[in-house]
């Protein structure tokens, strides 16, 4: 076994969005972080629908060269082909080259000092009375390479693993997701109802550049069912084999520290129950990480309660948009296909599309959610729906 005699400050795993922001707020800040990522560069092959508010490169300062288009017009379509039509006068999002964000994020990160390791797989960790120890293997040569440090951030997505092995507490719900790049050509984003697709979830249609969208679903059925049927509707005919499939966590997780050790990103749970988006709100907790951290080193303190300000502090921020979002989704997911309709019916009523957009928050769906239920018109509708179970 290969042992770096150096010792880290910070030991990052998961070179994700969560995961380089994190490091990168933490180098910034004149800490040693090595990022140690299985994948063979950052980007590659990843699964994501790639939408983000237009207030989010705001917010986090950072580079909007990865935007692809903007987004303004959203079509929503009911199990029975009802159709809304959606044009707001501004931009509501943008679409974006995941990849070349994450390479932003990467060359930022790298910028402030971050060190990176590629095809390195963590396949232990001991966390030690003075520090903590990762036990990797290099995927290019198959050597077993140890590092130290003095803490341990894990970003490893939906990969919970480790979190089980460190006594985190990690997600026990998830979401379906399947998602292909199609030649088809699309103006607006296309959001798609119904059990046949996606049963507690939605499909949809994502346009990207040249031609071509990005099709996927969310499900708690099958996500391959459900794709084909997506095709079969929209009559694109595709190799299902090249269909990417993952798993999506939903619900919050109990604990997010330990001795020396956070999680953030997906494998804490930080994930819109609404939607599966995870950027904005892992980017919000690593944001909430690097403050903590840095706290912990200027007292010299790695202690779980030290590190659990970090738990206590995300959950403040967005625990409650979580638990608001997965109950909502659940209501959803109970809903016939013709109460769904009913729903439809309901939004295209004179002026219903205008009292939605006024109440609209991209980042905050629960919130939006939860304030067009207080309309009496769908309270009554939801009461009668839910009367009947």
């Amino acid at each position: 076994m290969k042992e770096v005699r150096k010792i880290y400050d910070v030991i990052v795993i998961g070179g994700g969005p969560a995961g380089l922001y994190t490091a990168k707020i933490l180098g910034e800040a004149g800490l040693d972080v090595l990022v140690l990522e299985e994948k063979e560069e950052i980007g590659k092959n990843i699964l994501c629908t790639g939408i983000v508010s237009k207030e989010f490169f705001e917010k986090f300062d950072i580079s909007k060269d990865s935007i692809i288009r903007e987004i303004r017009t959203v079509k929503l379509i009911s199990p029975f082909g009802t159709s809304i039509l959606y044009t707001h006068s501004s931009p509501l999002a943008y679409v974006i080259d995941r990849g070349k964000f994450d390479t932003t994020l990467f060359i930022d990160a790298k910028s402030k000092g971050v060190e990176f390791r590629f095809s390195y797989k963590v396949f232990d960790i001991n966390i030690l009375r003075n520090g903590v120890e990762v036990i990797t293997q290099n995927l290019k040569d198959f050597q077993v390479e140890k590092f130290k440090g003095k803490m341990i951030i894990l970003a490893t997505g939906f990969r919970i693993r480790l979190c089980k092995k460190l006594g985190l507490d990690y997600p026990v719900n998830f979401l379906k997701g399947a998602q292909k790049k199609v030649k088809l050509k699309e103006d607006f984003v296309t959001i798609i109802t119904g059990s046949s697709i996606s049963k507690g979830g939605f499909g949809w249609i994502v346009p990207e550049k040249e031609n071509f969208a990005r099709v996927g679903l969310i499900t708690e059925g099958s996500p391959r069912e459900g794709f084909k049927n997506l095709a079969k509707s929209y009559l694109f005919t595709e190799d299902l084999e090249e269909v990417r499939y993952k798993p999506i966590a939903q619900g919050l997780v109990s604990k997010t520290f330990g001795e020396r050790i956070i999680s953030v990103g997906e494998c804490a749970g930080q994930v819109k129950t609404t939607t599966g988006g995870g950027i904005y709100f892992g980017l919000i907790c690593a944001e909430i990480a690097g403050e903590e951290v840095l706290k912990a080193f200027k007292k010299g303190d790695f202690s779980s309660e030290r590190l659990s300000s970090y738990d206590k502090k995300w959950k403040s921020k967005i625990g409650n948009e979580i638990k608001r979002g997965y109950f909502l989704r659940k209501m959803w997911g109970k809903l016939t296909d013709e109460q769904i309709e009913k729903l439809f019916t309901m939004v295209k009523s004179d002026g219903f599309i205008d009292y939605i957009s006024k109440k609209l928050k991209f980042d905050w769906h629960s919130l939006t959610l939860i304030k067009i239920l207080q309309r009496k018109e769908i309270r009554e509708v939801f009461f009668q729906l839910f009367n009947s179970y």
